[in-house]
């Protein structure tokens, strides 16, 4: 009876283990999709309403998207408020808001660079730099999307047979 009870909860770890992984996937999709639209904003305060950047960035707290929200107010105090070089606060505080992300290397680098592509362009340019980031973005997100549906069905079959494997060597 206590090997059968083993059994069942090393099969039942084994998927949960299984699960987070796609959980990660999930969540990293969902960042992904946060990211783009926090671009699109960011695209039209720029083009449309000629809004700075740290000022669109503080429009764009004001919707409450976390983890970005009370980061981008932060960003907006720093540098409007204490003077500080925009892609230096910047990078400090994206650095510390994508640390516990499931986010990529190349994800995390296209949010981390997005200062060094506005320059100091007048802001149909800087909205034109921003169409360049949304297009990588998108290609990240329909990567991801593409094969999410199989992928997941895989990790989690592999997730139940290491578990069933792992109960029967340990029996």
């Amino acid at each position: 009876m206590l090997r059968l009870a083993g059994c069942i909860l090393v099969i039942s770890g084994c998927a949960g283990f299984a699960g987070s992984l796609c959980r990660d996937e999930n969540t990293r999709l969902k960042l992904l999709k946060q990211i783009r639209s926090i671009y699109e904003n960011l695209k039209y305060y720029i083009a449309y309403q000629k809004a700075a950047v740290p000022e669109a960035l503080r429009r764009i707290a004001g919707k409450g998207q976390e983890p970005f929200a009370p980061v981008f107010e932060e960003i907006y105090r720093k540098t409007y408020e204490e003077g500080e070089n925009f892609p230096l606060v910047w990078k400090r505080y994206m650095d510390k808001a994508l640390e516990g992300t499931p986010l990529t290397k190349a994800e995390k680098k296209l949010v981390l660079d997005f200062p060094a592509c506005l320059g100091f362009m007048e802001e149909q340019a800087q909205a034109g730099a921003l169409d360049e980031v949304l297009r990588e973005v998108n290609l990240h997100i329909e990567e991801l999307e593409k094969g999410k549906k199989d992928k997941n069905k895989v990790i989690m079959s592999l997730g139940v047979a290491v578990g069933v494997l792992v109960s029967i060597l340990l029996l």
